[in-house]
């Protein structure tokens, strides 16, 4: 066994033969035929991309179709001495044959440069990991999406949203995908301005992101139909997927936030409404099974609906069937087993109904909604000054509360910026509104008194029926992230 391990290895360094001689013909072809009909950059660019892919086209061909099967173990050890070979002999080929200077070939090879070349060197590395023929049940990485991740994930954000859209996705404008993220997915609809962060994968017959939508760093998505509404934010290390099967649906509402290191489970659907928060660390699973049910173990499988507006702290775990109602919180560390009332407090292992309705929920007076608001100003006055902007000392009224404001830099540190809470919705309040203000009321604002204010540079929160609007600067999302702070999840309806 290990002799036949030693000659497929062999076999394998031995298929580098076939590099120098793609390499060899391409080069020797483009230079007098295709690089004197372009311009030197659009040349060097073409070039090294065409090589790319020719290189991984090449390189799949040679390990499926002529090297014998072995494991995948050390190839690591092969790709590195791929890429040595491939580095002397390219050197060597280029500055004696093609008569180019040492200096202009090393630079070629620095990704962080713009050298494209250090493409090549990434095939010759991770080539012979990636595509190598395998035994029955070790898997093909290269079909995997860890293959993709390696190939079109190295494109550039605007190329990659060109090769899906090519695909038949629907994607809107301003959209981002970061590096190494790939969208393994049958469909896939993005709403406008959507983001999705590095490394992410994600995997699905059916994929939804909203407008304005963001997806951390290292978001792992497998699971049967993804359908993620407007202004959502899954954070860093979270984990959706598991047993798959025709009802593996999850579902997010608009505004919706899950925080860090969360695993979801959507063996069975999964409905997450809108401005629900799911805490860092919390586990929502749709099936529970592992032994035999035959023998009379349990074993459980159901959908799991969280309504609107529910708030799950740290490490909350939810057991499948299980339907929690609208504004209900629930307490940290605790086991869902159960439904959960709207408007309740619940808490425990398992969890239990502590408080419901007014008995949990306080009945704030006028006077008591204009004093917190006036203390969240005061709060935001102190937060800015850390952040090194200029802020006047806030001034409190009976009817409003107001501050000025610079920023360190950009065009809001030029001039002055006001930002004015209205507690009475009066003429003499409205003549206090100046260019740049920036208006929260805690009374509804007509749709005539928002195109006024958006039309005279300003931008308007309206806490009565949490929306807001305005251009989309840093500044304005810093504001509307402050109202975040104290649960007033505000939608975007300019």
């Amino acid at each position: 066994m290990e002799e036949f391990i030693k000659n497929n290895r062999s076999y394998a360094i031995a298929a580098w033969v076939f590099i120098p001689i793609v390499i060899v013909v391409f080069e020797l072809a483009w230079t007098p035929y295709i690089s004197n009909l372009l311009d030197t950059a659009t040349s060097y660019v073409l070039r090294s991309l065409l090589l790319f892919l020719l290189l991984i086209i090449v390189t799949n061909v040679v390990f499926k179709k002529l090297v014998p099967r072995y494991k995948r173990g050390k190839m690591l050890v092969v790709g590195f001495l791929w890429l040595l070979f491939f580095l002397v002999f390219d050197m060597i080929f280029r500055y004696y044959v093609l008569n180019l200077n040492l200096d202009v070939i090393i630079q070629d090879y620095n990704l962080f440069t713009g050298g494209l070349r250090g493409l090549v060197l990434l095939v010759m590395f991770f080539g012979p990991l990636l595509m190598v023929r395998t035994h029955i049940g070790d898997p093909n990485l290269f079909e995997m999406p860890l293959g993709k991740m390696a190939t079109i994930g190295l494109l550039p954000s605007s190329l990659k949203i060109a090769y899906y859209r090519r695909k038949g996705a629907e994607i809107g404008e301003g959209v981002t995908i970061g590096p190494l993220s790939i969208l393994d997915c049958k469909k896939i609809v993005i709403g406008d301005y959507a983001e999705i962060g590095m490394a992410n994968m994600i995997r699905a017959n059916e994929f939804t992101l909203g407008r304005y939508s963001k997806l951390g760093m290292l978001v792992i998505i497998d699971t049967h139909k993804v359908l993620i509404g407007d202004e959502v934010t899954i954070q860093e290390q979270v984990y959706i997927g598991g047993l798959k099967t025709d009802k593996s649906i999850i579902e997010i509402g608009d505004l919706s936030m899950i925080f860090a290191q969360s695993v979801i489970n959507p063996t069975h659907p999964i409905k997450i409404g809108k401005r629900v928060g799911i805490g860092g660390s919390n586990f929502l699973f749709t099936h529970g099974t592992w032994q035999p049910i035959l023998d009379g173990f349990p074993v459980a499988f159901g959908p799991i609906t969280i309504e609107d507006g529910v708030w799950f702290p740290w490490r909350v775990f939810v057991l499948p069937n299980v339907h929690i109602g609208k504004e209900a919180t629930i307490g940290a560390g605790s086991v869902i087993n159960r439904d959960i009332p709207a408007r309740s407090l619940a808490a425990g292992v398992p969890a239990k109904v502590l408080r419901q309705d007014t008995e949990y929920i306080k009945k704030y007076t006028d006077k008591e909604k204009r004093d917190i608001l006036k203390d969240i100003l005061v709060e935001l006055v102190g937060y800015l000054r850390i952040e090194d902007w200029k802020v006047l000392d806030p001034v409190l009224e009976d009817a409003y509360a107001k501050t000025s404001f610079r920023t360190p830099r950009g065009p809001s540190s030029k001039e002055d910026n006001q930002v004015l809470f209205m507690f009475e919705n009066k003429s003499d309040l409205w003549d206090m509104v100046s260019e740049r203000s920036f208006v929260i009321t805690l009374f509804p604002i007509d749709s005539e008194r928002t195109k006024n204010l958006e039309q005279t540079g300003c931008w308007w929160f309206d806490l009565a029926n949490s929306t807001w609007g305005g251009t989309r600067t840093k500044v304005s999302l810093v504001i509307n992230g402050w109202l975040s702070r104290y649960g007033h999840w505000m939608k975007y309806s300019s």
